[in-house]
């Protein structure tokens, strides 16, 4: 059964940080869907979302950070300007940016890109300033299957697969976000 985490409770919190740094998954509310999330850098537990999702490695996974300097390492240095400058819409979205050679085959899947947003959700940016790092964020659902969207929803799908679930409400929106290419401006993702 997965630990459910008010982020107003400092003992669980950090009791959270501990289990993330050592591979825990989690499960989380973002602007529009429930999301699956983890350390970007463990591999073992990038493996499992993508294993729990059943999800094509070649895919790639979503970033997202609570401001851009967590994420600055992380794209190709020429283009964090660009990055930057084009990061105020409110509109949730997220950026296919040119990576750095450090950020992993599974996060990039088979392009040489990352997927990087800064969110705006309450919750999502709480987990980032807690962890004091950017996080994977993906749907939580079966690739192709339909987001979850309400927090009791989660048990009933994941079980015992997923090590916490952190309390919060999804955003307003109805779609995940839009993604664009941060080079072309390519609309690969509608949002709201």
């Amino acid at each position: 059964m997965a630990h459910i985490l008010d982020l107003n409770d400092k003992k669980n919190c950090k009791e959270f940080v501990e289990a993330v740094s050592n591979g825990a998954v989690f499960a989380y509310p973002t602007e529009a869907v429930f999301g699956l999330g983890c350390d970007i850098t463990n591999k073992n537990a990038i493996q499992k979302i993508l294993d729990l999702k059943k999800r094509d490695v070649t895919k790639g996974l979503i970033v997202i950070s609570d401001n851009l300097e967590k994420v600055r390492g992380l794209m190709d240095g020429d283009y964090f300007k660009n990055f930057s400058d084009n990061n105020s819409d409110a509109t949730p979205t997220t950026w296919l940016c040119p990576a750095n050679n450090i950020v992993s085959p599974e996060i990039t899947g088979s392009s040489k890109k990352i997927a990087i947003r800064i969110t705006r959700h309450e919750t999502s940016c709480e987990i980032c300033k807690l962890l004091n790092m950017p996080i994977v964020s993906t749907s939580a659902n079966i690739a192709g299957e339909k987001p979850i969207i309400k927090m009791n929803q989660l048990e009933n799908y994941f079980g015992n697969k997923i090590d916490y679930i952190v309390e919060g409400q999804i955003g307003n929106n109805k779609q995940p976000s839009r993604i664009l290419d941060l080079l072309t401006h390519e609309v690969l993702r509608e949002g709201d």
